[in-house]
């Protein structure tokens, strides 16, 4: 059981089956940085944000290192997915992530969650 006033990052949270990509890569609009690029798709179950990574070891490196970005990105997601409106997130790594200090990856990832949440409230406006 987690404690009282953490977030935990479950399964039902996370994209894992190839069509759940690839509808993201479809229909989702893309974001980015220097860092990191985002695919972003309305979450057809409604049930708060998912997210799912597409690391490839050509962009950043060997297994150290992609598991080493997972791991930074699973923990911001987990600790913003309240802030997060109900859409799936694919994550993909560009060239400078492999070189940036952990701080530097942090506030990009801070970035690409603001700009998510800001393009849903300009989505949601419209509506």
């Amino acid at each position: 059981m987690a404690p009282v006033g953490t977030t935990p990052f479950q399964r039902s949270q996370r994209l894992c089956r190839p069509a759940q990509f690839q509808a993201a890569y479809a229909q989702g609009r893309r974001f980015g940085n220097e860092l990191f690029t985002a695919t972003v798709r309305i979450n057809d179950r409604n049930a708060g944000a998912r997210l799912g990574l597409s690391i490839a070891a050509r962009t950043v490196g060997n297994a150290v290192h992609r598991n080493r970005l997972r791991r930074q990105i699973r923990e911001s997601f987990r600790l913003r997915q309240q802030d997060l409106p109900p859409v799936d997130i694919v994550i993909g790594a560009r060239t400078a992530a492999r070189t940036a200090l952990a701080r530097e990856l942090r506030e990009a990832l801070e970035r690409l969650w603001k700009q998510i949440n800001e393009a849903w409230a300009q989505r949601s406006s419209k509506a």
